[in-house]
Order: structure tokens, then sequence, then C-alpha cells
């Protein structure tokens, strides 16, 4: 389920960097290469569980449980990051 929710997650960020938020100033590029870097990263994973015998989605409640906490620090790692170049813009324009 990490892989459903990243992947999903990754298209709904860059559909939005491309249509909405094409201003730099949002850098929602950074929030879209982190979750397509998940999405590669459990990919691989997906890709290791079959070599070993196992399925390549894993739909249990904890895998669910860490794809929502994986896209939800995405998220708050990237508001972080636009707060602080927000206010570093302020100080140099003032």
């Amino acid at each position: 389920m990490c892989l459903i929710l990243t992947a999903v997650a990754a298209a709904i960020s860059a559909i939005l960097w491309f249509t909405v938020f094409r201003d730099e100033k949002y850098n929602f590029q950074f929030l879209t290469l982190m979750y397509l870097g998940a999405t590669l990263m459990w990919s691989v994973d997906g890709i290791f569980s079959v070599m070993e015998g196992e399925g390549f989605f894993n739909l249990s409640l904890d895998d669910t449980k860490l794809g929502v906490l994986v896209v939800t620090l995405g998220l708050a790692l990237w508001a972080v990051t636009f707060v602080v170049r927000s206010v570093k813009a302020k100080r140099i324009s003032a």
C-alpha cells in the first residue's frame, strides 16, 4: 500500500506542479521529487518481494499506516521548506 499511496501522491503533486503551482516560489518540484523517489523505493522493494516469492503489493493495515505516514511526513517537510524559503525571501527583499 506504500507504493500505491506514494504513487498517487506523486501523480497529484506532479499534476499540481505542472498546472497550478508553476511558480518556483512554491517549491512544488521538491514535493514531487520526494514522492517520486519514495515511489521508486517502494517499487524496488516490491520487486525484491516478488523475487522472494511474496506479492508485489502489500495491502496490510501496517503497510497502509506506513504509506500514510510517509505521505504526511513528505507534505510536512515540504511545508517547512516552503515557510523557510518564504521567510528568507522576505528578509532579502526587505
